[in-house]
């Protein structure tokens, strides 16, 4: 084996140094990717308390809204085995999910749903933690939606494939 010329030793220093800064910087936008994904978005802070929810009717409102969103999300879960078609069958969650998540935060902050003081503050707080187990299961949901995309989308793509050339086939020539 060769000896290394000590003239090099600085060069040969610097590229280990770079070699491994970069493989640092590499590893810390990955954790950093991660852990914003697995945080999920963050919550806007509390909205102040500009008044109260004015009435027992605008209460009720915000409870049949909040009352639609939980019932879209489930019947969007359980529906979602029908809507398999194309390339990417679990794209119409990854679509639907965040414009839902923004509907349910621009409920909380149309309803107040954070503001823990003034008129109807008890039910406003109820509703807040109905929304709270709502975007529980909502995250549950969207993990077993990608679980199943990492898991077994190659055998759902495939099987969507495979319905579409079989449809074809069983189509009457023209």
């Amino acid at each position: 084996m060769a000896t290394r010329d000590p003239k090099l030793r600085p060069y040969r220093m610097a590229a280990w140094i770079f070699y491994f800064s970069a493989i640092a910087i590499a590893v810390g936008f990955f954790a950093v990717s991660v852990v914003k994904t697995l945080r999920g978005r963050a919550r806007r802070a509390p909205p102040v308390a500009t008044g109260a929810v004015p009435t027992r009717a605008t209460l009720r409102v915000c409870m049949d809204d909040l009352d639609a969103l939980y019932v879209e999300q489930n019947q969007r879960a359980w529906s979602m085995g029908t809507h398999f078609e194309g390339p990417m069958p679990l794209a119409a969650w990854r679509d639907w999910a965040p414009r839902w998540e923004e509907r349910v935060e621009d409920l909380s902050d149309r309803c107040r749903l954070d503001v823990q003081k003034g008129e109807w503050a008890s039910e406003r707080a109820d509703m807040a933690a109905a929304r709270d187990a709502m975007m529980a299961l909502h995250r549950a949901y969207t993990a077993q939606v990608n679980r199943f995309a990492d898991e077994q989308g190659d055998l759902a793509r495939a099987a969507a494939e495979a319905m579409v050339h079989a449809r074809d086939a069983a189509r009457p020539s023209q």
